[in-house]
């Protein structure tokens, strides 16, 4: 079930996706983000591959590891 708010990054050399979200809140191991649907999802920092901004009203692209996708259920 892949969502459309997550694209595979077809130019990475890496199992990784783009993911659209927005911030929330995070601490030292995880970031907390809110889907475009209003699922929250809590993404561990050593699986984002991209830099995040810390403003809450800006849907951003998050660059996520495939393997977490898939176990938050949000791809196959």
């Amino acid at each position: 079930m892949t969502s459309n708010f997550i694209i595979k990054d077809q130019e990475s050399f890496e199992p990784v996706s783009i993911v659209k979200c927005y911030y929330m809140k995070d601490n030292k191991k995880t970031v907390f983000g809110r889907l475009p649907n209003g699922k929250v999802i809590c993404i561990p920092k050593t699986t984002i591959q991209s830099e995040f901004s810390r403003e809450r009203n800006l849907l951003q692209d998050l660059v996520i590891d495939d393997w977490i996708l898939r176990k938050f259920g949000l791809m196959m």
